[in-house]
């Protein structure tokens, strides 16, 4: 009698993912690319710095209204719909960008995608949520975000195969951002529906933990600009398209170079300390920003730095927030921090562009210098007021970029439950 013998291959973490990711790499690719082929257009357009700053403030409004509208859609009709809808209408804004050049458009049409790209990464974020196990899930987060930075700063670079000024980069940004419906179209797994977050209001947060509120705003400030800011300064500086790219693209690779030393020494150490120690740093590597020429290289690994201090602080002040609300509340916290988090990036670009119409390219750098200094003045007084929770008590510290979205609800979910372990 003959036997059937099976043999059990040994699973990856990434196995029931890998297509997730590869459509997430190709979105971001395509995101990057057009991040940098706006303001390049807009140079050569004669756009000034204002109005893409008003451009980038609708984006990021969009980003806002698509996080919380799109969890409707996705329990209507799917995760694999939702997706492939999306994912086409922001392939179509990016060829709408490129034949109507002008700033009006530009916002409707830029809101637009950042609804499209918001709900996007609700549904990968969601999705990989439920294939991860709890065990693999820090895994999956920190790919996560290292194909977020990484695909962004490729995409930037990518801007060097061709003319900003036509319309074939456009075009090639369209494609990379439409295959990235194809991985997603082929998994054939479900995926269960969402549910709705229960909110607490922005008085009762403030209330409960007052650093992390005004430090989430201003840290998503600084981020916002940095990430869509960067090519305007560069453009308004008269660095040549090579030089944007590399610079703009340093700021993101910058960006995960320190998230897990910062967040292991927060881990360690009072965490309140690391934040300001982090943020005169940031603070330092701005003022150097401002007072250094543009023409060397020595601006680009100024903004590498800059990116390496500066990204982390997200993750800091939402440890720092899970540290002092309690746990049968952090939930529904996580939702108000959203909301503070959007709010500084949508008035970021329009405060940031002013201040370079204003000083000139240095503005951009200035406009930070100014934030740090009031971040750090809010932080010291702080310290002084209320005593840091103990080291031994403080919440886990996760590598989260400031932007809306289900990762961020996914991490409080997890922080809550590992600390009511550690306590039971």
């Amino acid at each position: 009698m003959n036997q059937k013998i099976t043999i059990e291959r040994p699973t990856s973490v990434f196995s029931g993912v890998g297509a997730l990711f590869i459509s997430f790499l190709l979105l971001q690719v395509g995101n990057g690319l057009q991040r940098i082929l706006l303001p390049l257009r807009a140079e050569s357009e004669g756009i000034s710095a204002g109005s893409m700053g008003l451009v980038m403030a609708f984006h990021f409004a969009g980003y806002l209204i698509g996080a919380r509208f799109i969890i409707v859609a996705i329990n209507t009709v799917g995760h694999v719909r939702v997706f492939a809808a999306l994912a086409s209408t922001a392939s179509i804004a990016v060829l709408v960008n490129a034949v109507f050049v002008v700033p009006a458009s530009w916002m409707i049409v830029y809101l637009i995608s950042g609804i499209c790209n918001a709900g996007i990464f609700v549904v990968l974020e969601s999705w990989l949520n439920a294939k991860a196990s709890n065990e693999d899930r820090g895994k999956v987060l920190g790919t996560y975000m290292m194909i977020m930075m990484g695909g962004t700063a490729a995409g930037f670079l990518m801007v060097n195969l061709g003319d900003a000024s036509g319309f074939r980069m456009f075009i090639f940004s369209s494609v990379l951002i439409s295959s990235a419906v194809i991985p997603v179209a082929l998994t054939a797994t479900s995926v269960p529906p969402l549910q709705e977050e229960e909110r607490m209001k922005l008085g009762e947060l403030f209330n409960i933990i007052p650093a992390a509120v005004v430090g989430l705003f201003l840290a998503s400030f600084v981020q916002a600009s940095t990430s869509s800011m960067s090519t305007v300064y560069g453009t308004e500086a008269g660095m040549s398209t090579e030089k944007v790219a590399l610079f703009t693209a340093a700021g993101f690779v910058g960006a995960v170079l320190l998230q897990f030393p910062l967040g292991a020494l927060s881990d360690r150490f009072p965490r309140r300390s690391v934040i300001i120690g982090a943020t005169v740093i940031a603070g330092l590597l701005a003022l150097m920003g401002a007072l250094t020429p543009t023409t060397g290289l020595w601006i680009v690994l100024i903004h590498l730095c800059f990116g390496a201090f500066v990204f982390p602080l997200y993750g800091l002040f939402l440890a720092l927030a899970n540290d002092w609300i309690p746990l049968e509340r952090r939930i529904a916290a996580a939702s108000a921090l959203v909301l503070v988090s959007s709010l500084g990036a949508v008035v970021s670009p329009i405060i940031t562009a002013q201040a370079i119409n204003f000083f000139g390219p240095s503005g951009f750098y200035w406009t930070f210098v100014a934030v740090f200094t009031i971040l750090f003045i809010y932080l010291t007084y702080r310290v002084r007021v209320r005593e840091a929770v103990p080291i031994d008590r403080q919440s886990p510290f996760r590598p989260i970029v400031a932007r809306s979205g289900q990762i961020f609800h996914i991490v409080s979910r997890r922080i809550r439950t590992q600390d009511k372990s550690r306590e039971s």
